[in-house]
């Protein structure tokens, strides 16, 4: 039976000022070590695949000297095998002063975190530059704010076809139209294409983000998620958007987002 593959995000717990003047092995247990820990030690393990130095920071990336010896020292004693970075403003500067940080010191960044959905594409060429340096990218939110990008959720079915009262209203759904229409017309080639009936727009969205270099990381909660992300970048997922489909899917997320503008 396979082990888990944990991921853990520690966002450095800030120091106020006082980083630069404590004990510098009392500021790495503090802000990074110890939060790693405690969390390996709610998940019993004795390490993790992946460690990701995030923050919510509304400035450009920047991480303290004390955080990347910290997450180093980490990455030395066998308590993670890759490191990861995540910043909302990260670009690609920023990301190669974190690589180069990192082996300054003797580790390695392995990938990067962005956020990156159809209705969200700020970060495709900060993607595009991660991969060219050899970086892993995995894409958080990738179905959208409230998964508006999934195409679940339209005009049309402003329920998600459950039962219950609609979550948006037609103001809501109405300008992103352009989009769900685009995911239904993929999804009805695809399911003739692919000879795959149960292809969804949500699979589609995934696929869009897969055809753009990342890999899409979800919430699974259910079965049907579970089935719906592995029939689309699993074992059954052998199926991908040609140019012409992730093209259709641009063009309309390029309308959305004018019409988003403008209101």
């Amino acid at each position: 039976k396979s082990q888990p593959r944990f991921c853990v995000r520690v966002a450095p717990k800030p120091t106020l000022g006082l980083g630069y003047v404590l004990n510098k092995n009392l500021v790495m247990h503090l802000t990074v070590l110890s939060p790693l820990q405690q969390t390996m030690k709610r998940l019993n393990v004795g390490y993790i695949e992946t460690l990701t130095i995030h923050s919510n920071g509304q400035g450009r990336m920047h991480f303290p000297f004390w955080v990347y010896d910290a997450v180093v020292e980490a990455y030395q004693k066998g308590l993670c095998s890759r490191i990861g970075i995540s910043h909302p403003n990260a670009d690609v500067k920023a990301v190669m002063q974190a690589k180069q940080e990192l082996e300054k010191r003797g580790a390695t960044l392995s990938c990067v975190f962005v956020n990156l959905s159809l209705l969200e594409r700020e970060a495709l060429q900060l993607v595009k530059d991660c991969r060219a340096e050899g970086l892993q990218v995995f894409a958080t939110n990738v179905l959208g704010p409230d998964e508006l990008a999934s195409g679940r959720y339209t005009a049309a079915n402003p329920t998600g076809g459950e039962i219950s009262v609609p979550r948006f209203t037609l103001s809501q759904l109405m300008p992103l139209r352009p989009l769900h229409q685009a995911l239904e017309d993929v999804v009805k080639g695809l399911r003739i294409r692919a000879e795959k009936p149960e292809i969804n727009t949500t699979q589609v969205a995934l696929q869009w983000v897969v055809s753009k270099g990342a890999s899409p990381m979800c919430d699974v909660t259910t079965e049907a998620n579970a089935k719906a992300v592995t029939g689309c970048t699993g074992e059954d997922g052998n199926w991908k958007l040609t140019p012409d489909e992730e093209a259709m899917l641009d063009a309309a997320a390029d309308e959305v987002a004018k019409s988003r503008r403008r209101w």
